[in-house]
């Protein structure tokens, strides 16, 4: 009776222990099939992805990886195609797309090491550089988005820049316009060059970081608010075909202006670059003829299902990524209160300003352009400056249509007879901007006065700089007490 009793209460033992790691098993949330990792959603796929970062890492030229796969944003794997709520954007959900040129990336691309591509920003594993020429700096290994053109394209004109940068590095000469004994500015063409990069640095993306759910581009001479721009991707599908960025058009195409950078959805690779691999090949002739490689690929993507916009491709978007330079920008009632999202045109000093910018903003809340001005702006235009032009221009008043220049509709926002007296003196001009409700900037030079409802920094003329001897003198004044009515 004894063994028996021991017996019967070593079975109920067994049978709970048993239990107990089937549950575990089965609400483990990192374990399936009883054992077997489940990848994680949204990050990289480690076992193929690591391969390929190592190879793009190390210059491998745009081909398309074998055994790839299934993307994460593939219309036929297991994911949800839609959530009614907004993802996170974390980091390993984006790949942030650096593009520079040979004849460039020695004067531009240095100062993005440091601020824009920094390890305490973005992750390395998250960032590709692009070029036409291979170079590794520090870190980073610069891979030529060119290396896969079929030798007849690079027999052609257009590459003889292409060609002439390996013989500008064998005769030891430098290509940074550095002014240093032995420099020179490189060989001509770099611009032409370019536009030939944007389908194959696409495709090699998409093939390289087949886990990424967005695909984020940018210019050597551009900056992007890499937190706002987070924010923004939250209220996009990465599922859907999503090609975002600034309006731009010419001949057949509209697309996203390339300098402002731009964001296409893993569906929108999918639906494209991952259905037609031949996109290279086949827009070949058409980037020959044409001027702009971010045209090309707005094309090429039109054709392939995926149209500009916010909307579900209605070539529409708001405020946000600027095609120009924030002291080129028109600040206004319009914009004051969007997340601003890149800037263009810029110079290593603003790259530098701006992230400084970034790393003092908490980003609880985005980053407007109200709060942009407030840092950079407007400490540069608080008071009247000569040998300065502010740009202002949507009214401008002179001695030759002081009858006739345009001014307000509205006749009680502005005194009409301080109006056409205001091309008489610089006083006379901030005179009719004052007595003008809207106006918040004029400027004048000779016998012109120009007022407008926006607010433009501007550039001037130090007083060693020789256009003072060449120009005639600009002053430029702005109201920005009355700023503090743009409320958001």
């Amino acid at each position: 009776m004894a063994v028996t009793y021991r017996n019967n209460r070593l079975v109920p033992a067994v049978i709970i222990a048993t239990c107990i790691v089937l549950i575990f098993l089965l609400i483990d949330p990192t374990v399936e099939n009883f054992g077997n990792p489940i990848p994680k959603a949204g990050g990289r796929d480690e076992t193929h992805a690591g391969t390929h970062s190592t190879a793009a890492q190390a210059g491998t030229p745009p081909t398309a990886p074998t055994g790839e796969p299934k993307p994460q944003g593939s219309h036929s794997d297991s994911h949800p195609q839609h959530s009614a709520t907004p993802d996170r954007i974390e980091e390993d959900d984006v790949l942030l797309i650096m593009k520079t040129g040979g004849t460039s990336m020695w004067k531009r691309l240095l100062v993005h090491l440091t601020t824009t591509l920094s390890a305490t920003r973005i992750s390395p594993s998250n960032i590709v550089i692009y070029s036409d020429n291979a170079e590794t700096i520090g870190p980073f290994t610069v891979i030529d988005a060119l290396a896969n053109m079929t030798d007849a394209a690079k027999r052609s004109s257009d590459f003889d820049v292409y060609r002439q940068q390996s013989e500008y590095v064998d005769y030891n000469f430098y290509s940074e316009a550095a002014g240093v004994d032995g420099d020179d500015w490189g060989p001509v063409g770099g611009w032409i060059i370019d536009k030939y990069k944007f389908l194959p640095l696409m495709q090699h993306a998409g093939q390289n970081w087949p886990r990424a759910k967005w695909y984020i581009y940018m210019e050597d001479d551009a900056y992007l608010f890499l937190p706002n721009i987070r924010k923004f991707l939250a209220g996009f599908d990465w599922r859907k075909a999503h090609y975002l960025g600034s309006y731009a058009a010419k001949s057949d195409a509209v697309f996203a202006h390339g300098g402002a950078g731009f964001v296409l959805s893993r569906g929108a690779w999918e639906e494209s670059f991952g259905k037609n691999h031949n996109l290279v090949e086949e827009y070949h002739d058409y980037v020959a003829k044409h001027c702009c490689g971010d045209q090309v690929l707005g094309l090429a993507l039109r054709d392939n299902g995926v149209r500009f916009g916010e909307n579900g491709g209605d070539e529409k978007f708001t405020w946000g990524f600027n095609p120009i330079v924030h002291w080129r920008f028109a600040f206004s009632r319009s914009n004051w209160c969007h997340p601003l999202l890149s800037w263009h045109k810029v110079h290593n000093r603003d790259v530098a300003r701006y992230f400084e910018l970034e790393r003092r903003w908490d980003f609880d809340s985005p980053l407007l352009y109200r709060d942009f001005f407030r840092s950079v702006v407007l400490p540069q235009v608080q008071k009247n400056a000569q040998w300065w032009d502010n740009m202002a221009g949507l009214y401008e008043v002179s001695s030759a249509n002081k009858e006739w220049a345009t001014a307000p509709k509205d006749s009680s926002t502005y005194d009409a007879a301080v109006w056409k007296k205001s091309w008489t003196s610089v006083e006379a001009c901030e005179a009719a901007c004052r007595a003008w409700s809207d106006c918040v900037m004029w400027s004048f030079v000779e016998d012109l006065c120009k007022m407008d409802d926006k607010v433009i920094m501007g550039q001037g003329y130090a007083p060693s700089m020789p256009q003072r001897k060449t120009s005639l003198m600009h002053t430029s004044g702005w109201i920005t007490d009355r700023l503090e009515s743009w409320t958001c």
